[in-house]
C-alpha cells in the first residue's frame, strides 16, 4: 500500500463495516466466533476515536437454525417470499441478542436498525435515519443495521446489503466503507488485485454474483465501490476470515483490495441532496436521444420530455429515476418533475419542442463521470 493511501486510510473518522450471510454462517450452521471477531475489530476502531456503523445480513441464516432445533420442523427445498421474511422475523431476534451479547463483552453498546428500501426514498424518512443515527453515535452506541426483510418485496428491496452499506457510507458521510467477505478480494482470472483506482465497465465484467448463501457477490461490493469513489469514500472489500483484517488494513497490510474515492475535491462537496439522488434506489427509467444526451452531459441542461424516447416503470412526482441513453448507458440519475402515467403521454411523438415539459430539473440531476452499462 502507498504511503499516501495508508495516510488516508488512517485519518478516516467514520467507518461503515459490512459482514455478510457467507460469513455468519457456514454449513455447519451459525458462527458466533464471527461476532466476536467483529467486536474486537470494532472496539480496536473505536480505541483509536473512530465512528463505526455495522452493517449485517444473516437474519434469515440465523433464522433457518433456530427453527432446526425443533423436531417437527420440516424445512422447504425452495422456501419462498413468505417463508424468507417468516425466517427472516425469526432469525433477526436471535441474531441482534448474539451481538448484544458478544458486543457487551468488550464494553460495546449496540443497537438495532431495520430499513428497507421505501424509507430510504421518502426523502423525510432518510433525514430521520440520519438523526437517529448522529444521536445513537452521540451516546456512544454502535448501531447495527440490517435490511427489514420482514416487510421489504422484491419491488421494496435494495437487492443485497452491499448496496444497504452504501447508502448507509453515503448517508454517514463516512470516509470508508469496509465490506468483509468469504473471498480474498477482487479476482481477475484467479488473482487478486490489490488496487483499483477505477471501477469501469471492463472492471464489472469480472465480477461475479454470489458463490455462497448470500445474495450478493463481487459485482454488487463493485457497485458499492464505485459510489463511494462518486461521493469521496474508500471502499476496502477484505477477507472477512482472516484473524483481524480491519487492523490488518489500518497497519498497511497487503490482503484484500481498496478502491480510494476520486482524487477531485468536488467529490467530497457534493451536496447530501445529490447523495441522497444517487444512492436512492431508482423507481423507473427514462431513456434519452442524442440530442438529450448531448444536452445533459455537454451543457449542463435540464431533461426535456422532446428528448425522452422511452419511459419505464411507475413512478411519482419527486421520485428518482435513472436517465439512459439508447446505447443502455446510464448518464444520471434524477427527480422526475413529472408522474409516470403524465410523462407517457409527453413522448413518443407526442410532444415537440414547443411544448416540451422539464422532466427532471438540472438542480435535481446528477451526472455519471464515468457512464457505464446497465446490466
Amino acid at each position: 500500500m502507498r504511503q499516501n493511501q495508508l495516510k488516508a486510510l488512517n485519518d478516516c473518522r467514520r467507518i461503515v463495516v459490512k459482514v455478510g450471510t457467507g460469513l455468519l454462517a457456514d454449513e455447519n450452521g451459525f458462527r458466533p466466533e464471527m461476532i466476536q471477531k467483529l467486536a474486537r475489530e470494532i472496539h480496536f476502531l473505536k480505541k483509536a476515536n473512530r465512528q463505526v456503523i455495522l452493517v449485517s445480513s444473516g437474519a434469515v441464516g440465523a433464522g433457518r437454525e433456530v427453527l432446526k432445533r425443533r423436531s417437527d420442523y420440516e424445512p422447504l427445498a425452495e422456501p419462498g417470499l413468505s417463508r424468507k421474511q417468516a425466517l427472516a422475523a425469526i432469525g433477526q431476534v436471535h441474531l441482534i441478542s448474539e451481538y448484544s451479547r458478544l458486543f457487551s463483552d468488550v464494553g460495546i453498546h449496540s443497537a438495532q436498525l431495520l430499513f428497507s428500501a421505501r424509507d430510504f426514498r421518502d426523502r423525510r424518512a432518510y433525514l430521520n435515519i440520519g438523526h437517529t443515527l448522529n444521536e445513537l453515535l452521540d451516546l456512544d452506541v454502535v448501531p447495527i443495521i440490517n435490511e427489514n426483510d420482514t416487510v421489504s418485496t422484491e419491488e421494496l428491496k435494495f437487492g443485497d446489503n452491499d448496496m444497504l452499506s452504501a447508502a448507509c457510507a453515503g448517508l454517514f458521510h463516512a470516509d470508508c466503507l469496509i465490506i468483509l467477505t468469504t473471498v480474498d478480494g477482487f479476482l481477475r482470472d484467479g488473482k487478486r488485485i490489490p488496487f483499483i483506482e477505477l471501477v469501469d465497465d471492463e472492471v464489472l465484467s469480472f465480477a461475479g454474483g454470489p458463490t455462497g448463501p448470500g445474495s450478493g457477490g463481487m459485482r454488487t461490493k463493485m457497485e458499492a465501490a464505485r459510489l463511494g469513489q462518486r461521493v469521496g469514500h474508500f471502499t476496502a472489500i477484505l477477507p472477512g476470515k482472516q484473524e483481524s483484517p480491519i487492523r490488518a488494513l489500518l497497519e498497511g497490510k497487503d490482503l484484500g483490495t481498496l478502491v480510494p474515492p476520486f482524487p477531485e475535491s468536488s467529490a467530497r462537496k457534493l451536496a447530501a441532496r445529490k447523495k441522497w439522488i444517487l444512492y436512492v434506489p431508482g423507481e423507473g427509467r427514462l431513456i434519452v436521444d442524442d440530442g438529450a444526451r448531448k444536452a445533459l452531459l455537454e451543457k449542463g441542461a435540464s431533461l426535456l420530455s422532446a428528448g425522452v424516447q422511452q419511459c419505464e416503470g411507475t413512478f411519482r412526482q419527486g421520485d428518482v429515476v435513472e436517465i439512459l441513453d439508447n446505447r443502455d448507458t446510464v448518464i444520471a440519475r434524477g427527480l422526475s418533475s413529472v408522474p409516470s402515467e403524465s410523462l407517457q403521454g409527453l413522448i413518443g411523438g407526442h410532444s415537440n419542442a414547443n411544448s416540451s415539459v422539464e422532466v427532471v430539473h438540472r438542480d435535481n440531476l446528477i451526472l455519471d463521470p464515468h457512464p457505464r452499462i446497465r446490466k
